[in-house]
């Protein structure tokens, strides 16, 4: 399954915080605020990654755990899942689900990993 990290991080921030997680070869690329003009809620930064994955928006899900990037998610037409453990408050509605941790993510799949 291709997977992307987009973020509104600067790729150093992002970076500091990263390298030693141990989580970044799980993904085919980092978009970091530097790779684009316009910043969520603006939906360009799913856009574009959804270009360099080469797929549809109907293909793709989103994995959020902010209201401005759930709502960058929604411009983009990309179905979205809101991860509560580290949202803030605000309204998660339009999500397709909001889940209280990342592990609840896989039951809601259509397919197995």
């Amino acid at each position: 399954v291709p997977m992307a990290i987009v973020t509104s991080s600067l790729r150093h921030h992002f970076d500091i915080i990263h390298e030693k997680s141990g989580l970044l070869p799980f993904f085919d690329f980092v978009l970091t605020r530097e790779d684009y003009k316009h910043s969520k809620p603006h939906p360009e930064p799913y856009l574009t990654a959804l270009q360099q994955l080469g797929i549809a928006p109907h293909h793709a899900l989103v994995v959020e755990d902010s209201e401005r990037g759930l709502h960058a998610a929604r411009r983009a037409e990309i179905p979205c899942v809101v991860v509560a453990e580290k949202a803030g408050s605000g309204s998660f509605q339009g999500a397709q689900a909001v889940v209280p941790s990342v592990d609840r993510i896989l039951p809601l799949l259509p397919f197995s990993c």
